[in-house]
C-alpha cells in the first residue's frame, strides 16, 4: 500500500521584466530601446499526493538588475503548517537582457543594435536549518556513599612508627590496614593493606610522593590519604584553601580514579579547627574526588560524646564514609579498656563509619613489649 505522506518539490522561474522603455519615431519606423531591465526569479512549490500533484503560488526569491546585481526580496510570510519546501539541485538559470547605448537622435541607422542575452547564475535558495548545540558534560563529580565499604569485621586499622611490631596483630581477623603517618613503610604483615598518607604540603613531603603512592597502589593499596592536622598551626598547618589546592594537585589529579581518596584528618577544635576547618576544606575543593573524611578524636573517655560527635563529623564530611584515624581514651588502663569495649561495637555497627584506629601501635598503648599485645591491644583486636 502506498503511503500518503506529502513530499514537495521546489521549481525556480525566472521571468523578464522590463522596467522602463520608450518609444519614438526614428526615421520611417519605430524604434525601442530598452533601458533598464529587471529579472525576477522565484520559487514554486509542487506537492506530490501518490496520485495527483498540486502546484502552490509562486514565491519570489532573487531579483537581479540589468547589470547583475543581485537584490533579494524575503519570502512573504506563511500560516501554512506543510513543511519548508527544499530547492532542486539543478536550477534552469535566469537570464538578464544586457542593456544597449544607441542615441535617439540618429537617423542613419534604420536597425536597431543587437539584443544581447547572457545567461547568469542564479544563487542557490538556502533553506535555514536550525543548530542543534552540543552540550558537554561537565567534569565528574565524586558522590559521596552513605555506608561503609569495609566489613564490620575488618574495620579496625593500626596506626604505627615501628613495623615490626605489627606481627603481634597477625592473628586477628578484625584489623585489616595500617598506616604509619608517611608514603613509605617498611615490610609489613601481609594480611594488612598498607595506606599512604600525604603528611604535608611542603616540598619535603610532596617531592617523592607521587612516586610513592604509585608503587603501593601498585603493591596492593587501594586507599590514599591527605594532611595531617592542617587545623593545628603545629601539624600540617594548612589553610582550608591552600589545602585544596594543594589536595587537587597531589591528590585528585594524579589519582582520581585510581584509589579511594581520603580528606584531610582534622582534629576535633573548635572555632575554625576541627569540624568548621572540614567544612570550608570540602567547599574550597570544588570537583574534587574525596571518597571519605577523615578525623581525629581526643576529649576524654566519655563513649557518648564520641559518637555524637562522629554523627557531627559524618553530617560536616557531607555524609561520606568517616575514617577515624587517631582517638584515645583517657585514664589509666582499666578506663581506656573499658571505653573501648564500649564504643568498639557501636564503630563497627555504625553505617556512618569506613575505618578506625585507636593511637597507637606502641610499647604502652596497644602492645606491652615489642610485639606483645597489651590488655588494650587484645580488646582492640579481639573485642566483637
Amino acid at each position: 500500500m502506498r503511503s500518503s505522506t506529502l513530499s514537495n518539490l521546489a521549481i525556480a522561474a525566472s521571468s523578464l521584466l522590463v522596467k522602463e522603455v520608450f518609444a519614438g519615431p526614428v526615421g520611417k519606423r519605430d524604434t525601442y530601446v530598452v533601458t533598464d531591465v529587471v529579472i525576477v526569479t522565484a520559487e514554486m512549490t509542487v506537492y506530490d499526493y501518490g496520485t495527483s500533484f498540486s502546484t502552490g503560488a509562486p514565491v519570489d526569491v532573487a531579483t537581479y538588475t540589468s547589470e547583475g546585481v543581485p537584490v533579494l526580496i524575503p519570502a512573504p510570510a506563511t500560516t501554512s503548517s506543510t513543511s519548508t519546501p527544499v530547492p532542486i539541485s539543478t536550477q534552469a538559470p535566469a537570464v538578464f537582457i544586457e542593456k544597449t547605448t544607441e542615441s535617439t537622435t540618429s537617423t542613419t541607422s534604420t536597425t536597431p543594435a543587437p539584443v544581447v542575452v547572457k545567461p547568469t547564475t542564479v544563487a542557490p535558495v538556502v533553506v535555514p536549518t536550525t543548530l542543534v548545540p552540543v552540550v558537554s558534560s561537565p567534569a565528574p563529580v565524586s558522590t559521596p556513599t552513605t555506608g561503609s565499604t569495609t566489613s564490620s569485621s575488618a574495620k579496625r586499622g593500626l596506626a604505627y612508627n615501628d613495623a615490626s611490631l605489627l606481627t603481634g596483630f597477625t592473628g586477628s581477623n578484625k584489623i585489616s590496614w595500617a598506616y604509619n603517618w608517611g608514603s613509605t613503610t617498611a615490610s609489613i604483615p601481609s594480611t594488612l593493606e598498607y595506606v599512604p598518607l600525604l603528611w604535608g604540603a611542603s616540598s619535603s613531603f610532596t617531592n617523592n610522593w607521587i612516586s610513592a603512592a604509585t608503587k603501593a597502589l601498585a603493591s596492593g593499596s587501594t586507599h590514599l590519604m591527605s594532611f595531617n592536622e592542617p587545623d593545628l598551626n603545629t601539624q600540617a598547618n594548612l589553610s582550608p584553601q591552600a589545602a585544596a589546592a594543594a589536595y587537587k594537585t597531589y591528590m585528585d589529579t594524579p589519582f582520581a580514579g585510581k584509589a579511594q581518596l581520603g580528606s584531610p584528618a582534622v582534629t576535633n577544635g573548635g572555632g575554625s579547627m576541627g569540624l568548621t576547618w572540614l567544612k570550608n576544606f570540602i567547599s574550597a575543593c570544588t570537583n574534587c574526588q574525596i571518597d571519605f573524611v577523615c578525623i581525629h578524636w581526643y576529649n576524654g573517655g566519655d563513649a557518648n560524646a564520641f559518637m555524637s560527635y562522629i554523627d557531627n563529623a559524618y553530617a560536616a564530611g557531607g555524609n561520606r564514609p568517616l575514617w577515624i584515624t587517631e582517638f584515645q581514651g583517657q585514664g589509666d588502663t582499666n578506663a581506656q579498656n573499658t571505653f573501648l569495649q564500649t564504643v568498639i561495637p557501636q564503630l563497627d555497627a555504625s553505617p556512618k563509619v569506613a575505618r578506625y584506629a585507636y593511637f597507637m601501635a606502641s610499647d604502652g598503648v596497644l602492645l606491652s613489649s615489642g610485639s606483645t599485645l597489651s590488655p588494650l591491644g587484645n580488646t582492640f583486636a579481639s573485642v566483637a
